[in-house]
């Protein structure tokens, strides 16, 4: 009897395991499509605002509007940035959640999930200061940021959409972390060295 129960224990941990196994798969896989497909329409977007024509449509992903593009060399991160943030904007790209327009004075705040995989800002976390973030917007601007500082705060603390400086112009990036219980920030500001 013991050992009858000792095979079904066991056997209900390896369809455990699988289950498991079957459902990061499945997720990575879903993140991976979703990678290509945001890799088209980067494509799209530099190719339709490098033009000196007049853009009469928008690029859109769904519903969604792209308005820039955010690279960031360091990590490798390059991502269409969406008009707007909700759930369901954020499990396709890095969206605008506060602020200016893009590359304008004053503060514009992304946010991003910090995925496992190190998708979307998932490698956010690596950054330091004097790190590179760039801002391409549809005026075919490409601004460089250079990260000053970056911090934990917790989710309901919405001060780090504020500006520093308000002459200048600066990024935030937003994540979660420690598990959605706290947001990781990273400030930069506009090198005006150029």
């Amino acid at each position: 009897m013991k050992n009858k129960l000792l095979n079904i224990l066991m056997i209900l941990i390896i369809i455990v395991i699988l289950i498991t196994v079957l459902l990061i798969i499945i997720k990575y896989g879903k993140n991976q499509v979703n990678e290509k497909r945001l890799s088209g329409i980067i494509d799209e977007f530099e190719t339709k605002y490098n033009n000196d024509e007049e853009i009469s449509e928008d690029i859109m992903i769904d519903d969604y509007k792209v308005i820039g593009i955010i690279t960031i060399p360091k990590i490798n991160l390059k991502y269409p940035i969406l008009d707007r943030t909700d759930n369901k904007g954020m499990k396709l790209s890095i969206t605008k959640f506060w602020g200016s327009e893009l590359n304008e004075i004053g503060n514009v705040t992304l946010a991003g999930h910090n995925n496992r995989d190190g998708t979307m800002f998932g490698k956010t976390k690596n950054l330091e200061k004097g790190d590179i973030i760039q801002i391409t917007d549809k005026k075919s601007r490409t601004l460089d940021y250079e990260v000053f500082d970056y911090y934990i705060i917790d989710p309901n603390d919405v001060s780090c959409v504020e500006s520093i400086d308000g002459s200048t112009k600066e990024v935030t990036l937003i994540t979660c972390s420690n598990g959605n219980k706290k947001r990781l920030v990273t400030k930069a500001r506009e090198i005006n060295d150029k």
